[in-house]
């Protein structure tokens, strides 16, 4: 059969799908990736072909870069967020206003038939064109499910991280069903309605959840929501990259890893709030090497380095953590399914986007490491952590737990003929 999938243009979202795709591929299935140009991250074209995959570049730069823009403004208590934390009851309305900004990239409502082409008509136009059997979208391009309508292909979402969308859904149903609410039309359609209604379609549930979820979130985690999931380990996936020389042998003392994740450190850069320069000041008396991914700009700005901490632009964590010993990151998806993988413990200080705080609560409920205040970081503090997560054996025990549970879901070669039976059931 024939595969679609589309995504949402940063290396963040394109890597959790790669091994799917490689494995759809190696079961002998046609595999296509489709994205708009990188705005966040520029190379993510280049990094679907460098994964050994077909890529359809669905242009979009201007579009994507003025609906972005909150959300790269920096950080604050003021800045817009698709991060949902349970402690707070309103967040989700708020993600929902900024996700509906979003949206409107892929097809603008001011959009005249002399503009640019919108993103969705180059995607439906391939589609109708290439007939996919099967399109699987990002929760972030629900592009691909008017695709997949349009041309009679059978859908699914393959979710990055928790299901904030699905969950977000399912609020606005019972908002709507509440006549105390106030809330007497579905916010979505201001821009869903349009969109369709361009391409002959109705709305359905579908268009927003998908005729079922590919879920690579642990189990433990998932939001207890009224959706058809089928679970799929995550294989950590973090790019192609030479080997560097000084990681052929084991250190001679405990490896710790500080990274930012790549999405993070473009959309936050120095915004990001962790006081660098004071960190590697604190750890610079501690019996342990600290490797730290940081780009041009952030080493500037940090100026000469403890002996102890070593600095590179960038290696992929699969390289790295087999190594090490302990890992500090901001609670991206990524970085936290590659310490699971290779049993790291982890020192997590979110930074709000999408899930960052319900996976560092997950992490430290399991066992597995400590939570870090993202406002009130205390260097000295962090440092400390650091020993702890190094040599305290139950850290360990933890990071073990969370690797067998990953290993309870069903590898992606395995998830193939799941969704070859599940795509004959649902194609148009």
């Amino acid at each position: 059969m024939r595969v679609l999938f589309t995504i949402f243009p940063t290396s963040a979202h394109l890597y959790p799908a790669i091994p799917l795709a490689w494995a759809l591929q190696s079961a002998g299935h046609e595999v296509v990736v489709a994205s708009p140009e990188g705005v966040v991250d520029p190379n993510v074209i280049a990094n679907i072909t460098s994964a050994g995959l077909t890529a359809v570049s669905l242009g979009g730069k201007e579009e994507l870069t003025a609906s972005l823009a909150p959300l790269m403004a920096g950080a604050g208590p003021n800045r817009p967020t698709l991060a949902l934390d349970p402690a707070d009851e309103n967040a989700w309305r708020t993600a929902r206003a900024v996700l509906a900004g979003m949206f409107n990239a892929y097809y603008p409502p001011e959009t005249s038939s002399g503009g640019p082409r919108p993103i969705l008509d180059k995607l439906v136009e391939f589609a109708q064109d290439w007939r996919p059997d099967l399109v699987l979208w990002d929760p972030l391009a629900p592009t691909g499910a008017v695709a997949a309508r349009a041309c009679g292909a059978a859908h699914a979402r393959l979710l990055f991280g928790m299901d904030n969308i699905g969950l977000i859904r399912s609020k606005t149903r019972q908002e709507l069903a509440d006549p105390s609410s106030g809330v007497t039309e579905d916010p979505w359609m201001s821009w869903l309605g349009p969109v369709l209604e361009r391409y002959g379609l109705d709305f359905t549930e579908e268009t927003l959840v998908g005729q079922w979820t590919l879920d690579l979130t642990q189990s433990r985690m998932r939001d207890p929501l009224d959706l058809t999931y089928v679970p799929v380990r995550r294989v950590p996936y973090n790019g192609a990259a030479t080997l560097p020389q000084w990681l052929h042998a084991r250190p001679e003392r405990p490896r710790a890893v500080f990274t930012l994740g790549v999405s993070r450190r473009l959309l936050a850069g120095r915004h990001s709030g962790f006081p660098m320069r004071e960190f590697f000041d604190s750890v610079s008396g501690l019996d342990l090497e600290l490797v730290a991914t940081l780009n041009s700009e952030q080493l500037s700005a940090v100026g000469t380095l403890p002996d102890n901490v070593r600095a590179i632009e960038y290696v992929p964590l699969n390289q790295v953590l087999p190594t090490s010993s302990a890992i500090i990151h901001h609670g991206g998806g990524g970085t936290f399914a590659a310490a699971v993988a290779f049993k790291v413990p982890q020192l997590v200080v979110p930074l709000p986007m999408w899930d960052e705080m319900v996976t560092a609560r997950y992490v430290a409920r399991r066992g597995a490491g400590l939570i870090a205040d993202p406002a009130a970081i205390d260097v000295d503090s962090l440092g400390k952590d650091l020993v702890r997560l190094v040599e305290e054996p139950s850290f360990e025990l933890g990071a073990r737990g969370l690797y067998e549970d990953m290993l309870a879901a069903p590898a992606p070669k395995d998830v193939v003929p799941v969704l070859e039976r599940l795509t004959a059931e649902h194609r148009g």
